[in-house]
Parts: C-alpha cells; sequence; structure tokens
C-alpha cells in the first residue's frame, strides 16, 4: 500500500508507488504470448518493457509493432471456469456503459467488444475496455494494423 504525505499543502506519494508495474500478457502476431510485468508501457512510444512471470530476473524490450494487442489483466491464470458471454448479452451490457462502443475484428478471426474514450483510425493503436466484465483482461491496447475490422456507435 502507497503512504501519502502532506508537506506544505503539497502531497507526496512514496518513491515505491512511482515504480507500478502492470500485469500484461503480450500477444504477438505471430501467435507468441508472454505473460509479465511492465512499469513503461506507453501508447505513443514504439517500445516497452516487460519482465517474464516465469523469469523475474529476465527484462525483454518488446517492439509494439509486433504484437496484436497488449492485454492488462488479473490474474495470469485466468478463470479455469469463465464462459465467455454471448453476443446478445454482450450487447445489452454495453448499452449500459459511457463511451464509444467497439466491435473489433482481428486479422485471425478473434473479435472483442468493448468500449473507449478515445479512437481514432489514424493512431497507431487505441484503449479498450473489454465489455465482459467477468474476463480477466481489465482493458487492453489494440494495435490497429493487426485488426482487419473496427465497428462503433453510440
Amino acid at each position: 500500500m502507497a503512504n501519502l504525505y502532506i508537506r506544505s499543502g503539497i502531497i507526496t506519494v512514496e518513491d515505491s508507488m512511482l515504480n507500478l508495474e502492470n500485469k500484461v500478457v503480450a500477444r504477438f502476431r505471430d501467435g507468441r504470448i508472454l505473460k509479465g510485468f511492465t512499469h513503461d508501457f506507453n501508447q505513443n512510444k514504439p517500445l516497452f518493457h516487460l519482465t517474464p512471470a516465469d523469469n523475474k530476473k529476465e527484462l525483454l524490450e518488446i517492439n509494439t509493432c509486433q504484437l496484436k494487442a497488449i492485454f492488462f489483466v488479473k490474474t495470469f491464470e485466468g478463470n479455469k471456469d469463465y464462459k465467455a458471454q454471448d453476443e446478445v448479452i454482450i450487447l445489452q451490457n454495453l448499452k449500459k456503459v459511457p463511451g464509444l462502443k467497439l466491435k473489433i475484428t482481428f486479422f485471425d478471426g478473434e473479435v472483442l467488444y468493448g468500449s473507449t474514450q478515445g479512437y481514432d483510425p489514424e493512431r497507431k493503436g487505441f484503449f479498450v475496455f473489454p465489455a465482459d466484465q467477468d474476463a480477466n483482461c481489465e482493458r487492453a491496447f489494440i494495435i490497429r494494423e493487426a485488426t482487419i475490422d473496427v465497428t462503433t456507435w453510440r
């Protein structure tokens, strides 16, 4: 847990808070999957670093142009009993969510429904919050070139 301190009206955060790690699953276009931690992913930069979950002494440099998407997940194991919601339920759930709704079709046929606050087809990628709240993924950064179609609606 982070410690917040108030000094002279300024709120400061303990240094350990500045090194936050995100639990991610990097899915490459060639089918490879890497699970690990990142602290420096930035949608505007071509590279980020990933420490594999199974080898915390290693630090890999990942080029985002090789990815299909990077998924920010709750756990690496997922839920073995999880069953994806059908499309009708997903579309009903999306009606309750603010923001732009998306149906993303990847080059490999995978389909992801979600919402976003910022989608521009001219950008390299975009963040999406999956429609299925029971899924292991909290949010994902989708590489636009790994998609064949992105349908949007309000």
